[in-house]
Formats: structure tokens, C-alpha cells, sequence
């Protein structure tokens, strides 16, 4: 099974997410208990909506690695489309 690269394209993001949308549920959040996955899963997604598939995720490179990491954490390890 695949993981999101560390940094990953906004396209990648989009596929990975839409990989992992039935794990999106009531549950808690692992990166943020104040929230449940579907509201993290929400967040993410919100965050590539609009970004052209092959444009990086978020430009900064540290940025980029800790929010490919945290979608990692919090889907665990998925199958990418």
C-alpha cells in the first residue's frame, strides 16, 4: 500500500483524498481531536479545490511536508487512484 509523497501535487492530494472518503467520518481526529476526520478530511480538500493537478500542494517546502505528513497520520495508508 502507498502513502501521499512528502511532496506531493495538488492532483495527488485530490486522488489520495477521494481514495480515503469513506474513512471521513464522525470519529475523532488523530492530528486534532477538536475535530472528527470528516471535518479534517473537509479542510484538506478545501485547500486543493481550485489548484491546477499538476501545481505543488502548498509552495513552501516544510509546509508541504507536514501537511502531506498529517493527511498520512490521519488516513493512514491508502492505495493511490
Amino acid at each position: 500500500m502507498a502513502k501521499l509523497s512528502d511532496y506531493p501535487t495538488a492532483g495527488e492530494v485530490k486522488d489520495f483524498l477521494l481514495s480515503v472518503m469513506d474513512e471521513a467520518d464522525e470519529r475523532k481526529s488523530k492530528i486534532n481531536p477538536s475535530f472528527s476526520k470528516q471535518q479534517m478530511w473537509d479542510v484538506f480538500m478545501g485547500s486543493v479545490i481550485g489548484k491546477d493537478d499538476d501545481a505543488l500542494y502548498i509552495g513552501h517546502q516544510g509546509k508541504a511536508y507536514i501537511a502531506a505528513k498529517n493527511i498520512n497520520r490521519e488516513f493512514g495508508s491508502k492505495e493511490v487512484v
